[in-house]
């Protein structure tokens, strides 16, 4: 019977506490976490001089107010933005550029919720010209992003975010996550180092085209015209000139007589054979006289 009575006190103490809900942003990491047990950062000297002006470095996930409802502005002030004017996070509020810095290499964005519960993210990033050695200011800020009631995955809400594209350099993403089932609204600090956009490639030259090949068209054959004759009583067209023939070329190769040249001399010899008679006969005739 009493250990009954015991089970059901304790049951009644346990209700009577509220449930708060813890998280903070661990990809990329806060403040917080970075000096938290078992960090490599947790050693640097801004996060050695949190804990020793009494940060509870253990509970990195519990920086939070109650009943702000949206009033950031008026509860945090400025310069305490870090700690969420908590005197026991003081220490986060430190203004140096030794903040150890995540260098962005991703748009996925990772928050730790160690005890879920529903609410809403807002992320802000610091404005040009922002310097780390100087006290946070909301008029540094400016929200990037806002989402309501992101799913929680693996114990973490993730989230795709697109930072301001002229952001480069050092700068400082600061993340509240307003609970709606709870009362309370938790506050954080991320150094990070966006790298500058790479530079669009330059235009690939073109190529000029190859001249275009010449098909070699063989020629066309010649039309044949067919001419039809018919008969006209319109003048006769003037004879075409003939062909001159060629001029005979000396040559010293010996060529045989030709007919005239035959003729000729058959000519001679009788002419010289008559003669030959005649004076035969002429000399005769005297002898006999």
């Amino acid at each position: 019977m009493f250990r009954l009575v015991g089970v059901l006190t304790l049951l009644m103490m346990l209700s009577a506490v509220p449930a708060h809900a813890h998280g903070a942003p661990t990809d990329p990491a806060s403040r917080a976490f970075l000096c938290s047990p078992g960090q490599p950062t947790a050693s640097s000297p801004p996060c050695r001089s949190a804990v020793q002006a009494g940060l509870p470095s253990k509970e990195w996930d519990n920086i939070r107010l109650p009943n702000v409802a949206g009033q950031d502005a008026a509860r945090v002030p400025d310069g305490k933005l870090c700690s969420a004017g908590l005197p026991r996070y003081a220490g986060l509020d430190l203004p140096t550029a030794e903040w150890p810095a995540t260098k962005l290499t991703s748009t996925d964005f990772t928050y730790r919720a160690t005890i879920p519960h529903q609410g809403s993210f807002r992320f802000y990033v610091t404005r040009d010209g922002y310097s780390p050695a100087q006290p946070l200011r909301w008029a540094d800020l400016e929200q990037f992003l806002s989402v309501p009631s992101p799913p929680l995955v693996n114990g973490s809400y993730e989230f795709k975010v697109r930072l301001p594209q002229d952001r480069t350099g050092r700068h400082l993403i600061y993340t509240v996550w307003q609970n709606t089932d709870t009362p309370d609204t938790y506050y954080s600090c991320t150094d990070v180092e966006i790298a500058a956009p790479e530079p669009a490639p330059a235009p690939a030259v073109a190529a000029p085209p190859p001249a275009p090949q010449v098909k070699q068209v063989p020629p066309a054959p010649a039309a044949t015209t067919t001419t039809t004759t018919t008969p006209s009583t319109a003048a006769p067209s003037t004879p075409k000139p003939s062909t001159p023939r060629p001029v005979p070329v000396a040559s010293t190769v010996e060529q045989p007589p030709s007919d005239t040249m035959r003729f000729g001399l058959s000519a001679v010899v009788a002419a010289l054979g008559g003669l030959a008679v005649l004076g035969g006969f002429m000399v005769w005739r005297k002898r006999i006289l």
